[in-house]
């Protein structure tokens, strides 16, 4: 019989216990948060806010701000002009807090000081989901999408919105843990009695 190297022996064993601690792992995914799963956990006020979100689409918004001024100068009016672009990009798979919510809305922030409005009440107005689908997930809250681009308050800020944000929706995290045991007996056998 031939002998391992100490390294081989080494490499083995980090594949074993690889191989062991990726069995034993619970499976973790992102779902849609839905108006069937508030339900079906019978989630309370304070368990909807206490989730961790994630948004499943980048969110793309942007505001103008005209600034300007005007002066006398040597005998002339000067005016003085510009345009601020204020953009913000949330990008798919960032994760954010519940800090308000309704029976079918939840406003989550995705950083501190502005939140965004994601409603399940699909009217093809203020949610673009079909409203003869059965889906009723947290989709991204306008004031108007079909006007042109969506208005998006972050926070009470109007912000206009690209057209794909109205994709964007809010995922929850779960975690399935499943406990499985195995017992083993070893039955001796049954002769009968003589008498």
């Amino acid at each position: 019989m031939s002998r391992m190297s100490p390294n081989r022996v080494g490499v083995l064993l980090a594949v074993v216990l690889t191989a062991c601690a990726s069995v034993d792992r619970s499976g973790v995914d992102r779902i849609p948060f839905t108006d069937e799963l508030r339900d079906r956990y019978a989630l309370t006020d304070q368990e909807v806010r206490s989730l961790q979100y994630w948004v499943s689409d980048d969110i793309r918004l942007e505001r103008l701000t005209a600034t300007g001024s005007r002066d006398v100068q040597h005998g002339r009016l000067i005016e003085r002009g510009g345009e601020i672009t204020d953009s913000i990009l949330i990008p798919r798979g960032t994760p954010g807090v519940a800090v308000g919510q309704g029976r079918d809305w939840v406003a989550v922030s995705f950083e501190p000081g502005s939140y965004l409005y994601f409603s399940s009440r699909h009217d093809g107005r203020h949610v673009l989901a079909n409203p003869a689908d059965s889906d009723t997930r947290y989709y991204l809250w306008s004031q108007d999408w079909t006007t042109g681009p969506g208005i998006v308050p972050v926070g009470k800020v109007p912000y206009a919105a690209s057209p794909g944000s109205a994709d964007a929706h809010l995922l929850v995290q779960r975690d399935a843990v499943y406990n499985k045991r195995s017992t083993q007996r070893v039955q001796r056998g049954r002769e009968i009695r003589r008498r």
